[in-house]
């Protein structure tokens, strides 16, 4: 496959004798959708974090759009400017207004001038439902539109793959949707977007692809249709009964 965005091989993350990853591969395509499901402590955000490098990997190898990030010569701020990252809680700079907010990276690394950045985050704040938030401080926004905002602001540098890590698991249940539309948007435009995630409604819907994992490995892996509806495997079957209300 010549239009793979990620592939990992082998990757392991130990925590002293904590084997929170182990001998994982995984691999996402060119504008594919992967939501990684699975209970807490599994290794989800682990793997989401170690794609750039948030996470040092204990061992094994991650190449993302040809650049082995894992090797210590690659300039990990470099390969960061393509890969947007979007965490459970928002991160904003609060002393910013949201439109300094989305403009700060964009300006700081010479992409965009400071009229180009501010014409770039109008842009992005109305595709996010938010153009009249402009001029507002993060502290005047509820926690569904902060992460819009968040959103915002990783698109900004005009990423390659986007990374959301449970982005709305912090949120109020009436807020998610707001959020979920976005993602939803972007994945309908082509974006290349690596998802962990409790919204497996967004799940079914969104992914092209689902990987369940359990306990550092990845159990089993296939279409929405293929996961949620003929779950192979006995833990992924026992996961999904206690996560979808039948």
């Amino acid at each position: 496959m010549t239009d793979l965005r990620v592939n990992v091989t082998a990757l392991t993350k130990d925590y002293g004798s904590n084997h929170v990853l182990k001998e994982i591969d995984f691999k996402v395509a060119d504008n594919e959708v992967v939501v990684l499901i699975g209970p807490s402590g599994s290794g989800k955000s682990t793997l989401l974090r170690c794609l750039n490098k948030l996470e040092e990997p204990t061992s094994g190898t991650i190449v993302i759009d040809g650049q082995d990030i894992s090797n210590p010569q690659t300039d990990i701020d470099k390969a960061r400017e393509n890969i947007g990252m979007v965490f459970q809680h928002f991160n904003l700079f609060n002393n910013l207004s949201v439109s300094e907010n989305i403009a700060l990276a964009p300006v700081e690394l010479g992409k965009m001038t400071k009229e180009e950045a501010q014409v770039k985050a109008h842009e992005l704040l109305k595709m996010v439902g938010l153009d009249d938030k402009f001029d507002a401080m993060p502290a005047s926004l509820s926690g569904g539109q902060k992460q819009r905002v968040a959103i915002a602001r990783a698109l900004a540098m005009k990423p390659d793959i986007m990374l959301f890590d449970e982005p709305t698991s912090a949120l109020d249940p009436e807020m998610v949707g707001d959020v979920l539309k976005v993602m939803k948007e972007l994945a309908q435009d082509g974006m290349t977007m690596v998802v962990v995630t409790h919204e497996m409604g967004f799940a079914k819907e969104v992914a092209d692809r689902v990987v369940f994992m359990a306990d550092g490995n990845i159990v089993e892996q296939g279409s929405p249709e293929e996961v949620f509806d003929h779950p192979q495997n006995e833990r992924t079957k026992a996961f999904l009964d206690k996560v979808i209300n039948i």
